[in-house]
């Protein structure tokens, strides 16, 4: 007997689609849930599938070794049509089995049991299932962990949802910050231009600078995958040549990196770390005239080091005021290295600020 349509079937293939799981590749964490319901159930035969349109798919599998079959012969597309949980002990006394092909056959599937994997608003997908080539039946320690094991299936699948919603917000309010950023930038940038006041013209184009050159490299970061290791090299490439233009002429920025790959939160600490130090090097070290800031990153056994230094009017005092951390730029990075567990080391000869940070493995 060919299962049935269900009565909200549109309905329920857009929920199904809404979970982004078909035609996906195979993935532990399903693989083992399906070993699990086999070897506690003690059948040769466990799947996840979904009752999709035509077709019955399977996202795990245990005994059965196809991805895929005709919703012709599929017996799960009679149980999403029945209770959360179904048993048959023998499907050949079942009036929906006692002529599927996948029954009948040698050796055929005389068991079934199958807990309904149902979406958010309730509507059935498919189910988690076990087969046997002999009648039988489970006991209620079976049939408990079939249920237990689809409420997690759910579970996860909803996770994957809600973390993809996240992302897409995550992307939308970077946008938005990135652009606020840029009007903001230009509007204090106008502002400098027609006013009089040397003081206030000054502090009005800092201010554009500190939030231009934010904004540059919170389009780095927005871009940034936070799963992964990041690029330390190819990312600073492209925040020195960011930073670069944004910069006063006669002051020259040079980025040198020595490693390979670090977290996304040590990039990041990098990132903001060089903003605030080029930003008070702008601000205090050169006056009206040129200079030049030197970054060196480099990886080592126990971690990583930063090294900040630029040529400019900074003395001994200056450093240690820096030290203090009572500037937004200092606060800035003391805050950043105490969040990883290390401490900025500010020095000067006279000649220039310098400032060392060592960030241990984490």
């Amino acid at each position: 007997m060919t299962p049935a349509i269900h009565p909200l079937e549109s309905e329920r293939l857009r929920e199904l689609r809404r979970y982004n799981i078909l035609d996906t590749d195979r993935e532990r964490e399903f693989d083992d849930l399906v070993e699990i319901a086999s070897e506690i159930c003690d059948v040769p035969v466990s799947v996840v599938n979904f009752i999709d349109e035509g077709r019955q798919w399977f996202k795990a599998e245990v005994g059965l070794g196809v991805r895929s079959t005709p919703l012709e012969t599929s017996l799960c597309g009679h149980v999403i049509l029945q209770d959360d949980f179904v048993e048959i002990p023998d499907t050949l006394s079942d009036a929906r089995m006692a002529d599927n092909p996948l029954c009948t056959s040698e050796p055929g599937f005389r068991f079934y049991a199958g807990s309904v994997l149902k979406g958010a608003n309730g509507l059935p997908l498919g189910t988690l299932c076990v087969l046997d080539h002999k009648p039988r039946t489970l006991s209620d320690h079976q049939r408990k962990v079939l249920r237990v094991l689809s409420t997690h299936i759910m579970r996860e699948l909803d996770l994957r949802i809600a973390l993809a919603q996240e992302q897409t917000l995550r992307r939308e309010v970077d946008h938005r910050v990135k652009n606020s950023l840029a009007s903001i930038g230009s509007l204090l940038q106008m502002k400098a231009r027609l006013e009089s006041n040397d003081s206030a013209r000054l502090a009005l184009e800092d201010a554009s600078n500190r939030i231009r050159s934010l904004s540059s490299l919170h389009a780095e970061l927005h871009d940034l995958d936070t799963s992964q290791l990041i690029d330390i090299g190819s990312l600073f490439a492209r925040i020195e040549s960011d930073l670069q233009s944004l910069l006063p002429d006669g002051i020259d920025l040079t980025i040198d990196v020595a490693g390979d790959r670090a977290t996304h939160q040590l990039a990041n600490a990098f990132v903001l770390i060089v903003n605030e130090f080029v930003s008070n090097s702008v601000k205090h070290a050169f006056g009206s005239g040129a200079g030049s800031i030197r970054i060196m990153i480099a990886s080592h056994e126990n971690g990583w080091t930063i090294t900040c230094e630029d040529d400019g009017c900074a003395a001994t005092g200056d450093a240690q005021r820096a030290a203090l951390a009572n500037g937004l730029g200092t606060r800035v990075i003391q805050s950043l290295a105490s969040s990883m567990s290390a401490k900025p080391e500010w020095s000067s000869d006279g000649s220039g600020m310098n400032l060392k940070i060592e960030f241990p493995n984490c």
